[in-house]
């Protein structure tokens, strides 16, 4: 494909590069160290009188559960929405503010500032997140303060951020073992010798699986993780301070994982059973990634930061997607009652009669993603009278595609086994999309007595084709966005401020959209007050968003719809409240009791009446609220602290969700339960270099309908205790 980027767009970005060098010229001291830009908050201090909505999650948070699910971690902040589907975080789901959590299609998801979905902007559907273990912090923004970060900014942004290279010999090894077979593996050493530094990561994490598969067989994975992180410091070099950061990784998967889950009935009897339709699905993965970073200090006041970045991915996963004709099979697993011979199928107890009706469409979606870029950032510091500018220029080129190889195979259920019917039944999906996005950002931070104002610019120029090779059809789309940004913080005292923002939001169509899907956008608002003391720090943020245009999104589990198909929602309204806090409570000289708090209210109505082919959406009326939006979620974490060991309780509940939008009571339709949670972990440290770490999971054994997506009812991980053995040298 040859696109060409919009030339004004391309002016701007040559414009932004002139004055950095401009600016370099002009500078004459020179700073005494260069870093590697992993963070896109800034840091905790700057999050304090930030002029929006930011978190980050250290490592010393991280470590308290020692999760390897990115679900669980996230939880723990608010305007984070979770939607589970198999337990482990696998393939999350992730919303913020109000956005569709659906596959995080609709979050900016980066990896040390860089995009790291396989192609998000061609095929955004996060079927790779990278793995949290390896992760020593993790940032969410949102509203005015995520303008910086692209190209879906209505929500906000997530950065995972890979651990810094030591400055000494450093390592650990860690194990870990648990119910489910669950196991987990880790080791990493680091290292500098003068100018060069460097650490290698090998994480191997994995369990058999708490689903039973009716006539037995395997439900658990394996994942693989193995990265090395290069680094040299180069002094002076060409009168500059510079550092050089190369990243290098791969990461597989094996899974025995499903779209299916259970009717209601089945549900009740048993919330962890899988049907024997289920007992080909396989799902095998590889990532490699090769990241490139380029720090130059040219003085106090003024850097320079280049990253280069290339990803590749590859998946093919093989699951029952139906019946090779007739009734879809999420149909028949919500109204059992009107198909008992298809469920009996499914089941395993009736065998099929030789028809497309009742043969099972076992469908092996091959799909190969890439993604490839450069980013270029310039920070300068100066001063106007009496007002202390951090202004910040960006530009990034980025290329990815998706290839989509979707072939059927017919089995029939006999004797309770899958058996090929030897017939050809050809691919239901062969395409390819690829997009070229040239995105440039101005943003300034303007700090003036008491206040502090962020002012930003984004503006993205997307160009996408898609080729359909079975309808022998090609499609080009081009989507062009000027997204700003204002928001303003004001100390009222040392202690206390407040916060208001408001910011256009933009979510691309993707590729395969088609001619009258059109990008998705909203006006975002946030206001707020934010407290911070010694022992005692929190906020309370409310925030709207008014779109003008809601965007849905066809997936392989919705019925009716092609894969990457997107629709138009219209106008939609979505507002809430945040809540978040932190209260140390110092018990005696050597205890404390650390307390967090996190709730988030929400609502949402769609502001036009419609009849859609989105089995989201379904037959909408104006005031409809949207599907898989939680109106209360919250966690409550209280620990116990000492010299040398800690423990923390945390209750996480979640309010019931709709299926499909509706404004009717929830309970009156098809809709996900209510549901809380207890997690329990327990850490000593008989030595500084050993510890021993006791995790319960879901304590409680809570029993719970978290999804009817992809297909039926889906269950909450049951309790699962985990046994952790570190060692540090």
């Amino acid at each position: 494909m040859n696109i060409q980027p919009n030339k004004h767009l391309l002016s701007l970005a040559i414009a932004a590069s002139i004055v950095a060098n401009q600016a370099v010229a002009e500078e004459d001291e020179q700073s005494s160290t260069a870093m590697e830009e992993v963070l896109v908050t800034g840091g905790k201090e700057a999050i304090n009188t930030l002029a929006g909505s930011a978190h980050l999650l250290d490592e010393e948070m991280l470590e308290q559960f020692d999760f390897s699910d990115l679900n669980q971690v996230l939880a723990t902040l608010p305007g984070v929405y979770i939607r589970q589907e198999d337990g482990f975080g696998l393939r999350p789901n992730i919303g913020l503010r109000g956005v569709t959590s659906e596959r995080s299609q609709k979050i900016t998801l980066m990896e040390d500032g860089v995009l790291i979905k396989p192609a998000p902007y061609s095929a955004p559907a996060a079927y790779y997140i990278p793995n949290i273990s390896r992760m020593s912090a993790v940032e969410v923004v949102k509203g005015p303060a995520a303008i910086k970060n692209g190209p879906n900014n209505v929500g906000g942004a997530i950065n995972l951020v890979t651990q810094p290279v030591p400055q000494t010999s450093e390592g650990f090894i860690d194990l870990s073992a648990g119910e489910y077979g669950y196991q987990k593996y880790q080791v990493f050493y680091g290292n500098k010798h003068g100018n060069f530094g460097y650490w290698v990561d090998a994480l191997q994490y994995g369990s058999d699986g708490f689903k039973e598969l009716d006539g037995g067989g395997d439900t658990g994975f394996t994942r693989n993780d193995i990265n090395a992180k290069l680094q040299w410091s180069l002094d002076d070099l060409w009168g500059f301070e510079q550092l050089i950061t190369l990243k290098v990784g791969y990461a597989d998967e094996d899974a025995d994982e499903t779209y299916l889950g259970l009717t209601q009935a089945d549900f009740d009897d048993n919330p962890l059973r899988r049907y024997a339709a289920t007992q080909l699905a396989h799902f095998e993965s590889e990532h490699t990634q090769i990241h490139f970073d380029h720090g130059l200090t040219v003085s106090d006041n003024l850097t320079l930061n280049t990253k280069l970045y290339f990803n590749e991915f590859e998946r093919a996963w093989r699951k029952v997607d139906g019946f090779i004709s007739g009734v879809p099979i999420a149909t028949v697993l919500e109204r059992p009652d009107l198909f008992p011979r298809e469920l009996g199928i499914i089941r395993g107890t009736l065998d099929t009669v030789n028809t497309p009706n009742e043969t099972l469409d076992i469908t092996t979606n091959d799909r190969e993603y890439g993604s490839s870029g450069i980013q270029l950032k310039m920070d300068y510091a100066f001063t106007t009278g009496d007002i202390n500018h951090q202004l910040e220029v960006g530009v990034r080129y980025h290329h990815d595609y998706i290839e989509r190889d979707h072939s059927t195979e017919g089995y029939l259920m006999q004797a309770g086994n899958l058996v090929n019917d030897g017939l050809d039944w050809g691919n239901k999906t062969l395409n390819k999309a690829e997009t070229d996005a040239l995105a440039v950002y101005v943003h300034d931070t303007l700090e003036w007595n008491l206040w502090t104002f962020n002012a930003g610019l984004r503006i993205e120029d997307i160009r996408s084709e898609a080729t359909d090779y079975l309808n022998q059809t090609q499609d080009e789309i081009t989507q062009s966005v000027v997204a700003p940004g204002l928001g303003a913080f004001w100390q009222f005292s040392e202690s206390l401020g407040f916060l208001v923002g408001v910011n256009k939001g933009f979510s691309p169509a993707g590729a395969t959209a088609g001619d009258d899907a059109d990008p998705e956008e909203a006006l975002n608002l946030e206001y707020g007050l934010r407290y911070t003391a010694a022992n005692l720090s929190g906020e309370v943020i409310g925030f709207f968003s008014d779109y003008k245009n809601l965007l849905g999104r066809c997936r392989a589990s919705d019925t009716g719809c092609n894969v990457g198909e997107e629709f138009n929602g219209g106008g939609v309204q979505v507002s809430g409240v945040e809540i978040y806090g932190q209260y140390d409570v110092a018990l005696a000289q050597s205890l404390e009791m650390p307390i967090a708090l996190s709730y988030t209210y929400t609502e949402s109505a769609f502001q036009d009446a419609f009849e859609s082919s989105f089995s989201q959406w379904g037959n909408v009326s104006e005031g409809d609220e949207l599907p898989y939006l939680p109106e209360h979620t919250g966690r409550l974490q209280v620990g116990l602290k000492g010299l040398k060991w800690d423990a923390f309780v945390a209750v996480n509940h979640q309010s019931e969700m709709r299926n499909q939008a509706g404004s009717a009571a929830i309970s009156q339709g098809l809709h996900t339960d209510a549901y809380t949670t207890v997690d329990v972990s327990g850490s000593w440290n008989p030595t500084p270099a050993w510890l021993l770490q006791l995790s319960i999971d879901n304590a409680t054994d809570e029993e719970a309908v978290v999804s009817w997506r992809p297909f039926g009812a889906r269950p909450l991980k049951p309790r699962t205790a985990r046994a952790r053995v570190r060692y540090s040298f």
